[in-house]
């Protein structure tokens, strides 16, 4: 159980004192010492030094109305733990959310990638669901990741792939297009269908094999790159509350980027003939259509 935060007695309180802050700045103001990346004392030191009248202390007596000291301990080493605990918190979650890349770069690793994260993207959302939502770009472009790159240059891109899991398994719901609704169409009638990929499918591409690496995090093992090249074009989409992935050759990549923009079916076809030549277009076409429906992808926009 949390132990609460003593608060001081408004009885105790000078008029001055009492109403040194508003309900909403107090809350504002615990919730930035809370979150300050370098602690509570330190949030406390900067608050002083850029404040207009730069007084010395004052954030200090402002924290102290709020939570009692004793001999034992002062308001901002109470204070303190619960930063301690929010920190934790966060950390358990992105641990959650980015599994492959801690099997990746090691706990050590990734609790100084967390610490190097928050003290440049500290989290501004009251949902713990977007703490991690630019760790990856953090992680592949932030010069304090120098290091972290040149020993492990593949990690960016798992992070981004874990978090493009993440992003499909919480998008929102929609009619799905399947094979029953296909099955009572004539073929003329579904070729004029306006298609559109899902809200729930992603596809994105990768400098990096993501799908080997995160299959290896994920099992236990130490997901490591040997090659010095590896693409993966990936699409990423949610089934029956369950995320799936697998890997796209060009052409069907291509094919679902013009669905992710809209595209009728028949315009599909005809361009698949372009490609591929009058007398193979049909079959691939019904072959993706076919795994397509199966996978769930489509609706009818």
């Amino acid at each position: 159980m949390r132990p609460s935060l003593p608060l001081r007695n408004r009885a105790h309180l000078s008029h001055r004192e009492s109403d040194a802050m508003s309900l909403h700045e107090t809350q504002t103001a615990i919730s930035e010492w809370v979150r300050a990346p370098k602690g509570v004392a330190a949030a406390l030191e900067e608050e002083d030094a850029s404040s207009p009248q730069r007084e010395s202390g004052r954030a200090k007596r402002r924290l102290e109305n709020l939570i009692r000291s004793d001999e034992s301990l002062d308001a901002s080493g109470r204070l303190g733990i619960y930063a301690n605990a929010y920190f934790s918190r966060i950390l358990g979650v992105l641990r959650a959310d980015y599994p492959a890349v801690v099997g990746m770069i090691g706990d050590v690793g990734f609790n100084d990638l967390v610490t190097s994260y928050l003290l440049v993207e500290p989290s501004r959302s009251p949902s713990l669901r977007y703490a991690g939502l630019r760790l990856a770009d953090f992680l592949s472009n932030h010069d304090a990741m120098a290091r972290t790159r040149a020993r492990w240059p593949e990690a960016g891109d798992l992070a981004a792939f874990e978090w493009a899991r993440i992003d499909v398994f919480d998008a929102a719901d929609g009619p799905v297009l399947g094979r029953e609704l296909v099955s009572r169409l004539a073929p003329e009638e579904f070729a004029e269908l306006f298609l559109c990929l899902g809200e729930w499918v992603r596809l994105r591409a990768f400098a990096h094999p993501v799908l080997q690496l995160w299959r290896a995090g994920t099992n236990g093992e130490i997901p490591r790159f040997q090659g010095t090249s590896g693409e993966a074009h990936v699409v990423i989409w949610r089934q029956d509350e369950k995320v799936f992935h697998r890997s796209l050759d060009a052409l069907e990549e291509a094919a679902l980027a013009k669905l992710s923009l809209g595209s009728r079916f028949d315009d599909l076809c005809e361009w698949a003939a372009i490609e591929l030549g009058d007398e193979a277009a049909p079959g691939q076409a019904a072959t993706w259509l076919e795994r397509w429906l199966s996978d769930g992808l489509l609706v009818v926009a």
